[in-house]
């Protein structure tokens, strides 16, 4: 369970680094990426940031080198940005959440588009 200061900690990182990203780093592989959620440590010293990609699967292991590439540089950056005495260590992942929901989205216009036929099946 997340305490108050962690939440308002990681939202305060996520704002920040999803400004970052977009507007400071020029690295061609990170131009469609958002950063969607962060958890913090209860001892706010690590951060775990997920993001994700318009690009999908095939982009995922250079996303995450330039985004290790540039750790030292947002970790800056969210000290001088930010009032936090101290700025945790970032670490980022992939969010799965977002294609997991979509999975189930497409799931259920499956089972919704072969409903009719099973009812008319049922009913002849």
């Amino acid at each position: 369970m997340s305490t108050r200061r962690q939440l308002r900690v990681a939202e305060l990182i996520r704002q920040e680094l999803s400004n970052l990203i977009t507007f400071d780093l020029r690295d061609p592989r990170l131009a469609l990426i958002s950063v969607t959620r962060v958890q913090v440590s209860p001892d706010l010293r690590h951060a775990n940031a997920y993001i994700s990609s318009l690009e999908g699967e095939e982009g995922r292991a250079e996303t995450l080198a330039a985004l290790r590439h540039a750790q030292g540089f947002l970790r800056r950056e969210l000290g001088r940005r930010t009032d936090l005495r101290y700025v945790p260590e970032l670490a980022f992942h992939f969010d799965d959440g977002l294609i997991q929901s979509q999975r189930m989205s497409d799931l259920l216009d499956e089972i919704a588009e072969q409903a009719p036929a099973v009812e008319a099946d049922a009913a002849g």
